[in-house]
């Protein structure tokens, strides 16, 4: 069977040096420099040597970056991403709302597409059998935070939001059946990567939803949930929600099935019922 560039990369990554990292990180994320620079260009942008982008090539299994560059030109022709017709671009002066959520819609899925189901059902085991899940995000990272340790509290009882402006670090917390939850988006918190570095001390395991691959807490993680292509503010929001709530959706089927499901989240007042 024909592997793609994104299989062979994936499959070579955890083998790579870090400066190798880096471009598959690159890679993964916009492939698109890859199809129209030189390797030389490539590296300039990633920040390592010419030499660093050829030598990736080997590793993963092609000959020389021409064909990496010849398959990735192939592949984003044949990708359904046109620009937007004229009928389109009518639309989206009368409606750009529309095309917005549009465009985040695409997002979604292609990530979808991306997902590595393996590493969320570690992750998704590993927050079920925790007795203690700490769930931490700092600046606008906060929001998606707040809204998983929220609802893993409300399903599983078991979860904690972490205030990086009051909390005293994970002093309290048992290294023995108890997890971190790390959101990490660029410009990367120095107050996660020093909380990741407290719970690996600890022996707590870690899970991270970050944006790059070499993030600098997924080098301390266990698990790393990598979102792909959202290096600028807005585009994180869709795919980061969508993501936690394919999460909680698996969770609540597996502890339903299980019998594990918290008694409040089966409570609800019937309409009309006020006494």
């Amino acid at each position: 069977m024909h592997l793609s560039y994104v299989d062979k990369t994936k499959e070579k990554f955890p083998s790579l040096s870090k400066g190798l990292k880096k471009v598959a990180d690159q890679l993964l994320t916009d492939p698109i420099p890859f199809a129209i620079h030189t390797a030389k260009k490539v590296g300039t942008i990633i920040g390592v040597s010419e030499t660093m982008v050829i030598r990736f090539c080997h590793e993963i299994g092609y000959p020389g970056y021409t064909d990496l560059q010849k398959e990735l030109r192939q592949s984003l022709l044949d990708l359904n991403n046109a620009p937007l017709t004229k009928t389109r671009e009518a639309d989206a002066r009368q409606n750009p709302f529309s095309i917005r959520m549009e465009e985040d819609l695409h997002r979604i899925l292609e990530n979808a597409q991306n997902i590595e189901v393996d590493d969320l059902d570690r992750a998704i085991e590993l927050i079920i059998n925790s007795d203690k899940v700490i769930v931490a995000g700092y600046y606008h990272s906060f929001s998606f935070a707040h809204w998983l340790s929220f609802s893993l509290n409300y399903i599983l009882g078991n979860a904690s939001l972490y205030r990086p402006a009051s909390d005293a670090g994970l002093f309290d917390l048992p290294s023995k059946n108890s997890c971190v939850i790390i959101f990490s988006f660029f410009r990367y918190a120095i107050d996660m990567v020093r909380l990741a570095e407290e719970a690996k001390e600890k022996g707590i395991q870690i899970i991270t939803i970050t944006d790059s691959r070499v993030s600098p807490v997924a080098d301390i993680a266990d698990i790393v949930i990598p979102i792909n292509n959202q290096k600028d503010f807005l585009s994180k929001g869709p795919i980061t929600l969508s993501l936690i709530n394919a999460m909680l959706a698996e969770i609540i089927e597996r502890v339903e099935n299980r019998g594990t499901i918290q008694p409040s989240y089966k409570y609800f007042v019937k309409d009309g019922d006020t006494k």
